[in-house]
């Protein structure tokens, strides 16, 4: 790849919430030289085999106030997927347009993952009582040259971002299913980094997501010394999920904790993984990832560096 560096709703139901921020000048996009393409890898292939995790992506549960779900993009098994990270974003006034705006502006913690947007002028966000989330982006936040399947997934970050925000904070209903209209400078029918038509609403695509993540612990965090819970999603490969933790020593790590993955069970959702391994000071790595067969061989990988203290 050519890459430079669901809980409890709250019981008031919000029918509209209407929000634009004006954004300043054009950041200059980060990462890729001026006029370089930025592109799928060039082995792109298809997803590893794993069973079915359904044709819909469920939103997310309510959380933290100063929370905000922002979704990114990361390469594995030469494809191109999704990534959520848990970020704290200044506030603008509604979640959406919170969300937008670190998405468009900021890097993600993790270096694994990547970002191609580039800063708009201009964000309006609206919700209507049918579950149609309203995003209306300046022109200037497509100024990246992209090829045809980063441009579909960069459009999906954007979609999965303002749902999982409006959805987080409590201002989505379960039905009908979540859908962005994305408008450019006001306008219907953009061609979004010249491959992607705009011309009505857009719901999560499924199969961009990675089969698995890690979403506790997040990049760079710190935790207390004891139990650590260790939680995230996977796929079922036909070889299990796998796991290992090491503790990072004197330049190189030392395993302590690791093996299979059992999927669901008790209230975990049946694609959902938990582990609480009781650890002591240090930095440590953790790696999840599937196996296609018993062949040893690593597919869908993600890590996560984090410090016990």
């Amino acid at each position: 790849m050519s890459i430079v560096r669901t809980g409890r709703r709250t019981q008031v139901r919000v029918a509209m919430l209407a929000s634009v921020v004006s954004l300043g000048m054009l950041a200059a996009c980060s990462g890729a030289p001026d006029g370089s393409m930025t592109s799928m890898p060039a082995s792109s292939s298809a997803p590893p085999v794993v069973s079915s995790q359904g044709s819909t992506a469920p939103l997310e549960s309510l959380s933290a106030p100063r929370l905000s779900p922002i979704y990114w993009l990361g390469e594995r098994d030469s494809t191109v997927y999704l990534y959520r990270e848990y970020v704290e974003a200044e506030d603008q006034g509604d979640p959406v347009t919170t969300a937008i705006k670190y998405l468009t502006e900021q890097q993600p913690e993790d270096p694994d993952y990547f970002n191609v947007w580039s800063k708009p002028s201009r964000i309006g966000t609206s919700i209507s009582a049918d579950n149609v989330i309203t995003l209306d982006i300046s022109a200037d936040a497509f100024s990246r040259d992209l090829d045809e399947g980063l441009a579909q997934r960069a459009i999906q970050q954007l979609v999965y971002t303002a749902t999982a925000a409006a959805s987080a904070a409590g201002l989505l209903s379960q039905n009908p299913p979540a859908s962005v209209d994305l408008l450019v400078d006001g306008h219907s029918g953009y061609n979004a980094f010249g491959h992607v038509k705009l011309t009505g609403p857009i719901q999560r695509d499924a199969s961009l997501r990675a089969p698995i993540w890690i979403i506790d612990p997040q990049q760079g965090t710190v935790h207390s010394a004891g139990k650590v819970r260790l939680h995230g999603i996977s796929g079922a490969f036909p070889g299990g999920t796998h796991w290992v933790l090491k503790r990072q020593e004197d330049g190189k790590g030392t395993r302590v904790a690791g093996g299979s993955l059992a999927l669901g069970g008790g209230s975990l959702a049946d694609n959902e993984f938990e582990v609480t391994p009781v650890l002591e000071a240090g930095t440590y790595t953790l790696a999840v990832w599937g196996q296609a067969a018993d062949d040893g061989k690593r597919l869908s990988q993600d890590t996560k560096k984090f410090t016990v203290r």
